[in-house]
């Protein structure tokens, strides 16, 4: 039954995975762009939108370190003596004057604020990386299938050639066999690479909220202009000084130099201003009291000792953890100058390779019909082809995702392509 219904219709698979893929595009259809894409995906994604949450909360820091001083109300009211009905009412106001701890809370604000700035660059890079690698997912699972369609249509086309020759006595059953066998594989290959796909394209809604049109699904425009050269390390250095990771570290640790401060700024007196009014009101009498003055605090604790010896730690470990960013920093982006220098001219050698074996897949059949090949070596031919030109794909997407890395690294580039 099986063998019937490929000799009636040997093309229905291949017609399947194109009508299935769109890879016929009517003239003038619009790519689904990497840019448009990133615009669905910021006001869609959930990963980037609690990143920008976490970002909110910085800013709320801001706002509260720049308050460090405002003056303090406080009100109260109190009832006692129910029975007379007496109440106390009272508002203070205290307005802190030399105070070492709300002056290091007011130094927070300039290092809150890099952060803000540090951590919404890397959420958009986050999400321009995950959306890359979806929307790479895809066009290479659409091109392995368009090649696995050309390798099946091509493989059937000489499994009904075997088979005529067969029923003319000049074929064998070994090489019926052997391009059923291929095909059979190449199938399989086929609808694995399908489900990997519809995996991919879960993936780019899940980001986006869009469903994708995998036929005209594009990354080129991911990133422009040239990148840098393989061996600037003026932009290296920019990376190590620069990088949104090294920023965050340096930052992270300019706070916790204030944190170690505001540690010892406990044992130091605290001077303020103190203005209440106070009215006091009974069945016998009432009063109200105002008063003006200041007040004095100096704490003494055992406490504060072992703050102290915390926050000299964490300060190392801020320190460490700045030297760490930064060797972390310089190392990628080397590994990313290298990895394109070497990606370019892997690219040029794989385009190589595929014209090579096209020609050598038009060689193999025209000398197999002529008797000179046999069919393994047009079997082998199909395979280096679809192998070729997946593998082509493969390295023009890495190339272009080590382009969008080098881009996203450099802190003179801002986080949009």
């Amino acid at each position: 039954m099986h063998v019937d219904a490929r000799r009636s219709k040997p093309l229905l698979s291949v017609a399947a995975a194109v009508f299935f893929l769109g890879v016929w595009v009517a003239p003038g259809a619009r790519a689904q762009s990497f840019k448009e894409s990133l615009v669905a995906a910021e006001r869609s994604d959930a990963q980037f939108a609690a990143a920008l949450a976490g970002v909110g909360g910085r800013r709320v820091q801001v706002a509260e370190a720049k308050s460090a001083y405002y003056p303090v109300a406080n009100l109260s009211y109190a009832r006692s003596d129910v029975g007379t009905g007496g109440t106390n009412r009272a508002i203070t106001i205290t307005q802190p004057l030399l105070n070492y701890d709300s002056y290091l809370n007011l130094q927070q604000v300039d290092p809150l604020t890099g952060l803000v700035g540090a951590e919404e660059r890397q959420a958009r890079n986050d999400l321009q990386l995950r959306l890359f690698k979806a929307m790479s997912e895809i066009i290479r699972s659409r091109e392995a299938i368009r090649a696995t369609g050309v390798q099946i249509e091509g493989l059937e086309t000489q499994l009904r050639r075997a088979r005529r020759m067969r029923e003319l006595g000049q074929g064998t059953i070994t090489e019926v066999s052997d391009f059923e066998v291929r095909a059979a594989v190449a199938q399989a290959n086929r609808v694995s690479q399908q489900n990997a796909l519809q995996t991919a394209l879960r993936s780019f809604t899940l980001i986006t909220g869009l469903q994708a049109r995998p036929e005209v699904v594009s990354v080129t425009d991911a990133v422009e202009g040239p990148p840098p050269a393989p061996d600037d390390m003026a932009y290296v250095d920019r990376v190590r000084e620069g990088a949104t990771t090294v920023v965050s570290a340096r930052q992270a640790l300019a706070l916790q130099d204030i944190a170690t401060k505001r540690t010892r700024s406990q044992y130091l007196p605290q001077l303020s201003a103190i203005a209440s009014r106070g009215q006091t009101a009974g069945a016998a009498s009432s009063y109200t009291d105002t008063r003006i003055g200041f007040t004095l605090n100096t704490p003494l604790g055992a406490g504060q000792i072992y703050s102290y010896q915390r926050a000299a730690t964490e300060l190392l470990r801020a320190q460490e953890n700045l030297r760490f960013a930064q060797d972390n920093a310089n190392n990628e982006a080397l590994r990313l100058l290298r990895a394109a220098q070497s990606l370019d001219v892997e690219v040029e050698i794989r385009r190589r390779a595929v014209e090579s074996a096209k020609l050598a897949l038009d060689g193999n059949l025209k000398s197999y019909q002529g008797g000179v090949k046999t069919n393994i070596d047009v079997v082998t031919s199909y395979q280096n082809l679809a192998d070729t030109e997946v593998a082509l794909t493969n390295s023009e997407l890495s190339r272009v995702e080590t382009q969008l890395g080098l881009r996203l690294l450099d802190p003179a580039n801002g986080s949009s392509p």
